[in-house]
């Protein structure tokens, strides 16, 4: 699908027989008027309660731009976060044996070990870099029977969510892996007793193998309780000689995605995985292309969908799917990114 430059999307509000425009504040400033034509499109508004969600139809209308919505994107987020200087904590930062305070309030703190110094990267594992089109893989189960596995794969740059399962879902979801994060939690949840077990220790050694040369990102110092699952996996990484990069986000990472959604008139309560994703590839991509970002049970034809394609995994209390879900719908509807919710055909990236 081809880049959209200089098109906007204006909600607009029924009122009468007459389109009223609305102030845009989406990115955190306030943008001129725009008027409504009478070729507006419907668009889809979520309200949640619990899981349940009513679906409101508005109308959107269109105005032209000297510069795209994805730039505007990119502005917006890179005001308060720059993978650039912000991606990973590197090893000129740190010495071996220092203990680095966490995110959440503790007395405990992380201390560099010999294999995380290791692997610490010596610069910013992304820096300078830009791509004409990426794939933002989440992990729903709006994916599951989609097809889309070969779009995402022809994307020159694909972002894969927390270690989500590929092999046996190759069809749906693709197996190109440029970025993958791992929350350390992912380990006791999906391969519980890996310490112990050697058939789940191998088959969590399997997915990482997957991620070949490529970036695993971890959210390493979040919270204390994580930290045994990130030592394993800096064990095993150098143990098994794995040719993996990695990239340790720093503790004020969630501070800093915070504050760009803060900006915005979206209020997802806490950072959730896809937050972080959206916003590095809002830094990083021409052409941002979201799919698996779909939180609710049932699509527009009535089919029950998990919450994850793999697995039997919930949602998390804290997250707020459906407001992340309005936020990328909105975007989608600005044409600034692609929101893929339906099977795929076979056009590539």
């Amino acid at each position: 699908m081809g880049q959209h430059e200089g098109t906007s999307t204006w909600l607009c509000h029924d009122q009468g027989d007459m389109l009223q425009p609305q102030r845009d504040v989406i990115f955190g400033m306030d943008t001129t008027r725009a008027i409504c034509s009478d070729t507006a499109l419907p668009v889809v508004f979520v309200e949640e309660s619990q899981r349940t969600t009513q679906l409101k139809v508005s109308k959107v209308c269109r105005l032209s731009f000297k510069i795209s919505d994805g730039r505007m994107l990119r502005k917006w987020v890179m005001t308060y976060y720059n993978p650039d200087t912000d991606l990973s904590v590197i090893k000129s930062q740190v010495r071996l044996g220092q203990q680095l305070k966490y995110e959440q309030k503790t007395q405990k703190k992380f201390k560099i070990d010999s294999y995380f110094y290791r692997l610490i990267p010596k610069s910013q594992p992304l820096l300078g870099k830009h791509f004409r089109s990426c794939a933002v893989v989440g992990n729903s189960g709006i994916l599951f029977g989609s097809r889309c596995g070969p779009q995402i794969d022809s994307a020159d740059f694909v972002f894969r969510s927390n270690l989500a399962a590929i092999e046996g879902f190759e069809n749906d979801v693709g197996t190109k892996s440029n970025f993958t994060t791992m929350n350390p939690s992912v380990l006791p949840h999906d391969y519980n007793g890996y310490e112990k077990n050697y058939e789940r220790k191998e088959k969590f050694i399997n997915r990482l193998r997957l991620i070949q040369d490529q970036i695993l990102h971890i959210p390493a110092f979040v919270s204390h309780g994580r930290t045994p699952a990130t030592q394993f996996t800096n064990m095993m990484i150098v143990k098994r000689h794995l040719p993996i990069k990695l990239s340790y986000g720093p503790r004020n990472t969630n501070a800093k995605i915070t504050a760009v959604w803060n900006d915005s008139e979206f209020k997802p309560k806490v950072v959730s995985t896809g937050n972080f994703l959206f916003s590095l590839a809002a830094c990083l991509c021409d052409q941002i292309h979201m799919y698996g970002f779909y939180p609710f049970p049932e699509d527009e034809k009535g089919r029950k969908i998990k919450y994850h394609y793999y697995g039997n995994i919930g949602n998390l209390p804290k997250h707020e799917m459906p407001e992340e879900y309005r936020a990328y719908l909105t975007f989608h509807q600005r044409k600034a990114l692609v929101l893929h919710t339906e099977p795929c055909n076979d056009d590539k990236l």
